[in-house]
């Protein structure tokens, strides 16, 4: 009788991440990635659906936003972008992939993107959280300053972090 060998829980598994700039021809894959993504947290598809607009990713954004892929062997697992302005730069976007979530992408982004927000001049960095989110970000040092209403069917008291980093946090 043959054995078999137990593969180990891909989820436990850190990657190796290579963070490179985004491209203007992938602002589509990029916004079905955060769709995808979004996805992930149970939402209703009419509820994806309605913040399909806010998820997008345009050819022009990922040329006059400082946005970056997180790959594996070369494909797309992850991205991030970022809002900068005088008072604080935003991480408008961090997304993976589901079989990704876990396994160091998007900790890899987040530092990546704060060492570019720093290095620019960035007092801080905030974030707009999906509260599925705020965990991760707390994690990696990031500071609640508070929430704003986000209600969706059948989650009328839902709010969405409002987080910052400070400097280098991470």
């Amino acid at each position: 009788m043959a054995s078999r060998r137990r593969r180990p829980r891909s989820s436990n598994v850190m990657l190796h991440v290579e963070i490179r700039e985004a491209v203007a021809s992938e602002a589509e894959s990029l916004s079905a990635l955060a769709l995808e993504a979004k996805a992930h947290w149970g939402y209703s598809p009419e509820t994806i659906e309605s913040w399909r607009d806010q998820l997008q990713v345009s050819p022009a954004d990922v040329t006059s936003k400082p946005t970056f892929v997180g790959a594996i062997n070369g494909v797309a697992v992850g991205f991030c972008s970022l809002a900068p302005s005088e008072q604080a730069w935003e991480l408008d976007n961090l997304w993976v992939l589901p079989p990704f979530m876990h396994r160091g992408v998007g900790r890899a982004l987040l530092s990546h993107a704060l060492e570019v927000a720093f290095r620019g001049g960035a007092p801080s960095v905030t974030v707009d959280a999906d509260p599925n989110a705020e965990s991760f970000y707390l994690s990696c040092g990031a500071v609640r300053r508070g929430d704003v209403p986000a209600p969706i069917s059948g989650q009328p008291n839902r709010v969405r972090p409002q987080l910052a980093f400070n400097g280098r946090t991470t």
